[in-house]
């Protein structure tokens, strides 16, 4: 596939064209195909954007309009690969999506896929009468997802309120049982200095009492 763009069309670019691909010498004929642009100051068939993307398993929608001449036109939404085509009114299995098309009849239809794989990307075409109106699909990979926390940190180190990723949170964990165990271990010390202490004291002042009560005997 190669694409062609015209831009700052004017009325005088409506006519004829062809594309065409040369499959050998001059003797044998070129693999051609026509088509007829018509530019106008008010399109009678448009859409309302024609790149569109969605995520893989997500959906995508497209807003189709027409003017009142083609009302009583038949109107389809179609896939440019394989030429399939979908009408207005029934939703429809497309491959490993699903295609709604709603056509209001007042001037526009609303195209939907929903499930989107990726084998869904290419091109499409909304099409009322004989006038089509070329549309781009891209189908993006869905986004690995991650776990997010919020980690309250007890270290200087480390900022409050951070949301952080699994692994990161792993990390800050850790840093925190650390310091949570040296602070412990730390009063841990001072209470068994603190109680020795006392029981020295308790220790001298019993020695003290029988030393006087031996000194009377």
């Amino acid at each position: 596939m190669f694409i062609v763009e015209l831009n700052s069309l004017q009325d005088s670019d409506s006519g004829y064209y062809w594309c065409a691909v040369e499959i050998g010498g001059k003797e044998t004929p070129d693999d051609k195909d026509y088509l007829y642009l018509t530019v106008s100051a008010d399109p009678a068939v448009s859409v309302i954007n024609s790149k569109v993307s969605g995520q893989e398993g997500g959906s995508v929608s497209v807003q189709c309009l027409y003017s009142a001449e083609y009302k009583n036109k038949k109107r389809n939404w179609c896939r440019f690969e394989d030429r399939r085509c979908f009408s207005g009114g029934k939703t429809t299995e497309f491959y490993n999506s699903v295609v709604l098309v709603i056509d209001y009849g007042k001037g526009s239809v609303s195209v939907e896929m929903r499930g989107l794989q990726k084998s869904d990307a290419g091109w499409y075409w909304f099409s009322a009468g004989d006038v089509e109106v070329p549309v781009h699909l891209t189908v993006t990979e869905r986004p690995s997802t991650t776990t997010a926390v919020t980690t309250v940190c007890a270290t200087e180190e480390t900022c409050i309120g951070e949301t952080t990723s699994g692994s990161e949170t792993m990390r800050k964990n850790k840093e925190t049982t650390a310091a949570e165990l040296r602070g412990n271990t730390g009063l841990l010390w001072v209470l068994l200095a603190v109680g020795l202490g006392l029981l020295l004291i308790l220790t001298i002042v019993t020695t003290s009492v029988l030393i006087k009560k031996c000194s009377k005997c």
